[in-house]
């Protein structure tokens, strides 16, 4: 079944655009015009992806970026006319999984769509579960708990989780990182690991301002659980 995306974005010739985009690359889609009407569509459909632009009438994009928090999440890209990394850090705090600046060309959109929905759709693994302290990764499962309770994800913050869970107690470095989570055009975009690595660190860390389950290695990467002494 072809993937659902709503696109929320007021420029009508740029709306249009996108949608037409989508709809040739065999994607189901609907539109809001405004973040109203967007907060409205994420309320009363699911969507696999968003397309969600900031500079929003009425409802900006920041407001429907939060109203998503807690729920389960769809992919959302952030589509902006500002590029600056503060906004970009900002986005992806609030739980976006990308950040598109306009302009940008239909090609590149259809490629950030893939990307997240392959994201979203973990390939199966052979049935493992790495440990750290009281978190659990089984990646046979695609299913992460602290405590024994489940932990809810993102499907980016599962993907960054179980990459490093693969090479548990191994320093996995930063470009190598985002290579495998993002894709090769993301190996200088550091300031995505940050975000995201304290995306999982408020989540399973008991101190997050003293990490234990995800550890950082100075100018080198992070690492799953505590190193293993030879």
């Amino acid at each position: 079944m072809a993937a659902k995306i709503l696109v929320v974005e007021d420029d009508r010739a740029l709306r249009n655009a996108v949608v037409s985009a989508l709809q040739s690359g065999g994607y189901q889609v609907e539109f809001a015009a405004d973040g109203s009407a967007g907060v409205q569509a994420l309320t009363a459909k699911a969507f696999d992806v968003v397309l969600l632009d900031i500079g929003l009438p009425f409802v900006d994009g920041w407001h429907v970026l939060s109203t998503l928090e807690g729920r389960r999440l769809p992919s959302v890209i952030v589509i902006s006319a500002r590029g600056d990394q503060a906004d970009k850090v900002r986005a992806l705090d609030m739980g976006a999984d990308d950040y598109l600046a306009k302009p940008f060309g239909s090609d590149e959109l259809l490629a950030r769509i893939r990307a997240v929905l392959r994201r979203a759709q973990p390939p199966v693994q052979v049935p493992v579960v790495a440990r750290s302290g009281q978190v659990a990764v089984d990646l046979s499962r695609h299913s992460v708990s602290k405590g024994g309770e489940e932990v809810r994800l993102s499907p980016t913050e599962y993907l960054l989780l179980a990459e490093l869970a693969r090479h548990a107690h191994e320093v996995m470095d930063y470009r190598t990182l985002l290579h495998e989570v993002w894709g090769p055009a993301y190996g200088d975009e550091r300031h995505y690991l940050r975000v995201f690595i304290q995306r999982l660190r408020l989540k399973l860390e008991h101190d997050p301002a003293h990490p234990e389950v995800i550890q950082t290695v100075p100018g080198r990467g992070y690492r799953f659980g505590p190193a293993i002494e030879p």
